[in-house]
C-alpha cells in the first residue's frame, strides 16, 4: 500500500492523537473523521431537499415571474452591449 508524508501543526497533532482508538493508525483516524464529517454534511443537506413544497403557490408563482424579468433583462442588456460592440 502507497503512503505519503503530511506536516501537520503540532496542535493538529495533538487532537488527532486523542482522537486515536486502540489499534488505529492515523490514516484511520483521519479516515473516519473524514467519513463521518460527509455524512454530517449530507444530512445538514438533506433537511433542505423539498423545502419549496411547502411554499404557497403564489410564492413561487412571484418567484418565476421575477426570475424571467430579470433574465429578460440581462438578454436585453446583452443584446444591447452586442449591438454597441458591432457599432464600433
Amino acid at each position: 500500500m502507497a503512503s505519503k508524508n503530511i506536516s501537520v501543526r503540532l496542535e493538529i497533532y495533538e487532537k488527532l492523537e486523542k482522537l486515536k482508538q486502540k489499534g488505529e493508525s492515523f490514516s484511520d483516524v483521519i479516515e473516519r473523521i473524514l467519513s463521518e464529517g460527509l455524512k454530517v454534511s449530507t444530512s445538514r443537506l438533506m433537511k433542505y431537499f423539498g423545502i419549496w413544497a411547502d411554499f404557497p403557490e403564489t410564492i413561487t408563482k412571484e418567484a418565476e415571474v421575477f426570475r424571467k424579468s430579470m433574465n429578460d433583462n440581462i438578454e436585453e442588456r446583452v443584446k444591447e452591449g452586442l449591438d454597441d460592440l458591432s457599432r464600433l
